[in-house]
């Protein structure tokens, strides 16, 4: 009998998770695939998987520990464990920030995050193979971070570490526009982007630290999705497909070199972690390559 893999993907209800839950689910792979599609309403997306993958829609809100163990303590029951996590739930407020939405942006994203990583590596059995890949943005290099901030992030070895990074943010952010930038921030909304800096940042730490999983981030581009239509006046070039298309492949694909043009679905894979993988630029609609995100 094939074994099948369990795949979380959050925030699929719509745009880029929706559409990692369509390419996965249209896959027909060694090993099928079990996808839980969930989000804060559980709803079915009306998504029919190619069989014998199979959908399920479940109820998760990242932002709720309560949520989150509830959600994994059913999901151990009905499969053993879990196998791959998608983390793609996010929120942004880039439009009409305040500090308080500053602090709900970096706590979902970031702390949400972070909450699921910790109940998915907590869990009492882990398959081999087992794989984190965390939906990101490459518009975000290290480089637009003050000097300081930057040495904090490459020296960060410890979750509670980002944490501290991520309540200095949102004290300057109290502290008014000036303090802001002083402090190495950039200028202007940035909860949204510091979040997505914490989780490449977390996502090195976690590689580091659980060396049997392959713990990586990526960039989907800009993608024709609720999010995406926010932040120009143009039509984003992507559709959530195309910009499903390096999630997916950091989840099933092969993430050597071998896998840059067209994701080697299914294949084996070397065993690259810690990575932070997007196409040449935000427009183009590839598979990914991987580079540091602590050195870009």
């Amino acid at each position: 009998m094939v074994d099948h893999q369990v795949i979380v993907v959050t925030g699929s209800n719509r745009g880029v998770g929706k559409g990692i839950v369509r390419l996965l689910a249209n896959q027909h792979l060694e090993r099928p695939l079990t996808i839980y599609a969930t989000s804060r309403s559980g709803l079915d997306g009306g998504i029919t998987a190619l069989a014998p993958n199979k959908v399920l829609y479940r109820k998760l809100d990242i932002t709720s520990q309560r949520s989150i163990r509830s959600f994994f303590d059913s999901a151990a029951q009905e499969q053993g464990s879990i196998d791959i996590l998608i983390n793609n739930a996010a929120v942004s407020h880039d439009h009409h920030e305040t500090p308080d939405l500053a602090a709900e942006t970096v706590w979902t994203n970031y702390g949400g995050v972070r909450d699921m990583c910790q109940a998915f590596l907590e869990q009492p059995t882990l398959r081999s193979g087992a794989r984190i890949v965390n939906v990101t943005s490459g518009y975000n290099s290290l480089q637009t971070y003050g000097p300081e901030l930057q040495k904090a992030f490459r020296g960060a070895d410890d979750i509670s570490a980002l944490d501290k990074l991520a309540a200095a943010y949102l004290d300057s952010v109290r502290c008014g526009p000036d303090a802001q930038e002083q402090d190495g921030w950039g200028t202007g909304a940035r909860s949204y982007k510091v979040s997505k800096a914490l989780i490449n940042a977390l996502t090195v730490v976690l590689a580091r630290r659980h060396e049997r999983v392959l713990v990586n981030s990526c960039c989907p581009g800009w993608c024709a999705t609720e999010m995406g239509a926010q932040h120009r006046n143009l039509k984003p070039p992507k559709t959530p497909e195309e910009g499903a298309r390096v999630p997916v492949r950091l989840a099933v694909g092969d993430l050597g070199p071998r896998g840059d043009e067209d994701g080697e679905l299914g294949k084996e894979t070397d065993e690259v972690t810690g990575h932070f993988f997007e196409n040449e630029n935000i427009m183009v609609p590839g598979w990914g390559k991987a580079k540091l995100w602590l050195e870009s």
